[in-house]
């Protein structure tokens, strides 16, 4: 070997050393940067007329397990889906009450039907009456209350779709535009496996909005899916929209029929300009979005009604009375005659009667709307 294949061998070992160095650098900066994959160097020889005269870096290795990758993801969207759900459910418990506390709402109930009581045992006393109108009063506030309560936490379900979507949108963006700069690469070099970090992060961020399934194609290609096969994001990049209504109330619903709809709905526009509802196809099972739909349409909504099934009972229990009919009869038909001009909106008439073919007892109960 002569002088200046040595000091080339020499030379093309210190700058591998040099870029392996620099990795191992960048390795210890970013030990504790979320997202940064320990990276290491692959070298190779490079023979001159059949004698090794040289080293190279061929290419860059991220130190990656993609199995335990994977799994993480799925977790990420479950954690994701508990977590949010938790708070907004704590949140609700507020709205309860502490069990026992003077603002609870079985405190208060507890107080009104005891007033009840004691005005039963002594009807004429004034100061029982204004003891029932007073709990009565509070009660009916605190309901009023709780559906004001129920119907923000609505609205707040509402408004974390809408945050949750723009981060979706922004994830899709810049995995597409990470995708078509690494699809120009035909070696994995330092720069390379830094953007396969940037996308990995955007990737993680993005399984905790929603579950997704992600495959993986050629020269570092990967196209991202709902596990329902809807395709978000490839070399080119899905689009959700979403448009929130703004306040609730108890009426207030979601539904596939956009002319009855009253509450926001998720619309993806794919690469190729379809529009898929993904609420329609429950494309989204886990994630902070699936959990945000499942307490606007569901948890919130059946805490409303019970809210409101309450409130029934006790507006029935005060205001329903039996009425006798009078007995009248129409040609060959008899019946009776019932007084409703008592009713209000929301009081049920129950009539019971014998069907004469067959003689059975029947039973039909109608709500007053009017």
């Amino acid at each position: 070997m002569g002088l200046s294949q040595a000091l080339i061998s020499a030379i093309s070992g210190l700058n591998a050393n040099q870029s392996s160095l620099a990795l191992v650098s960048a390795n210890v900066a970013n030990a504790g940067t979320a997202g940064y994959v320990r990276k290491t160097s692959n070298l190779v020889a490079v023979s001159g007329s059949g004698t090794g005269v040289s080293v190279r870096v061929a290419s860059v290795q991220r130190e990656l397990d993609s199995y335990v990758q994977r799994q993480l993801r799925v977790e990420n969207s479950g954690a994701s889906y508990a977590t949010t759900r938790s708070q907004m459910l704590n949140q609700l418990q507020g709205v309860y009450g502490q069990p026992g506390s003077d603002s609870a709402l079985e405190t208060i109930f507890n107080n009104f039907t005891s007033s009840l009581q004691a005005l039963s045992g002594s009807p004429d006393d004034v100061a029982a009456r204004s003891s029932v109108v007073s709990a009565g009063q509070l009660l009916t506030q605190q309901l009023n209350s709780m559906t004001t309560s129920i119907q923000g936490l609505r609205e707040n379900a509402e408004l974390g779709i809408s945050d949750a979507v723009s981060q979706v949108n922004d994830a899709l963006t810049h995995i597409a535009q990470l995708n078509t700069q690494l699809e120009a690469t035909t070696t994995i070099d330092a720069s390379a496996a830094n953007m396969l970090d940037q996308r990995d992060a955007y990737i993680d961020k993005l399984s905790k909005l929603m579950d997704i399934n992600v495959i993986k194609g050629d020269q570092s290609q990967l196209t991202i899916y709902t596990n329902t096969g809807i395709q978000l994001v490839s070399d080119k990049a899905g689009s959700i929209s979403f448009s929130p209504q703004g306040s609730m109330s108890a009426t207030t619903q979601w539904s596939a029929d956009p002319n009855i709809r009253q509450v926001g709905t998720l619309t993806l526009t794919t690469a190729n300009g379809s529009n898929v509802d993904l609420i329609q196809s429950h494309a989204i099972r886990s994630g902070s979005i699936a959990a945000y739909l499942q307490l606007r349409d569901q948890d919130l909504v059946q805490a409303q009604a019970q809210i409101d099934a309450v409130a029934a009972a006790m507006s029935s229990g005060l205001s329903d009375k039996t009425t006798a009919g009078a007995a009248v009869t129409s040609g060959g038909q008899s019946g009776f005659d019932l007084d409703i001009s008592g009713l209000s909106t929301g009081n049920k008439i129950t009539v019971n009667y014998t069907d004469s073919l067959t003689n059975t007892a029947r039973t039909i109960d109608l709500t007053w709307l009017f």
